[in-house]
């Protein structure tokens, strides 16, 4: 079973009744003592949310990777909760055919109680997402990442100045506990 397919028994799993912490699993607790373990994979994989604790890594085999390792969002029982009242307004076929872009945009309303993420061009911008509510400042340059999804994997990650080039979705740069992106010109903000 790939990881998306097991994504979606873990969310259809928990439709039916929440497991809450699994000290069965030999994994356990692979994000935090007490962590709902309902939904093991994540149905939002991968978010591009710096704010949920997840980053871009390169994996051993040299491919990028979305790191949920710092994320405990998705292990927090309200969460779960409020997730599957989500989901369970919609049928399980459509979240069985529903592609990447369904995902993110149902994410964005849980979290913001809308989508504030935009079609930009031929890309997908997710810049509001990952900045809202953080103190930003103006840059004069600087370089954000044009993500390429496909079948719920990264495919690819280019550095990019001109949102016009992008082709993907569009993240801000990680560096530390800054952000720098571009949102109608670049600015740095720290989460």
């Amino acid at each position: 079973m790939n990881p998306r397919e097991r994504a979606l028994v873990d969310l259809f799993a928990a439709m039916e009744g929440l497991a809450g912490p699994a000290f069965e699993c030999t994994y356990y607790p692979c994000h935090f003592d007490g962590q709902d373990c309902s939904i093991c994979y994540c149905p939002f994989y991968p978010c591009l949310l710096y704010r949920l604790g997840g980053e871009i890594i390169v994996s051993s085999d040299g491919r990028y990777v979305w790191s949920c390792r710092n994320c405990h969002w998705i292990h927090e029982k309200e969460n779960v909760e409020e997730v599957l009242a989500y989901f369970s307004a919609f049928p399980r076929q459509l979240l069985v055919e529903a592609d990447w872009s369904f995902f993110t945009k149902s994410l964005q309303e849980i979290l913001f109680g809308e989508e504030i993420g935009f079609e930009n061009g031929r890309a997908y911008d997710l810049t509001p997402a990952n900045i809202q509510g953080f103190e930003c400042e103006p840059l004069a340059e600087g370089e954000f990442l044009d993500v390429t999804i496909e079948n719920f994997s990264i495919t690819s990650v280019k550095r990019l100045s001109n949102p016009e080039e992008a082709e993907g979705v569009i993240i801000p740069e990680k560096s530390g506990r800054n952000l720098i992106g571009y949102l109608d010109g670049f600015v740095k903000c720290r989460f």
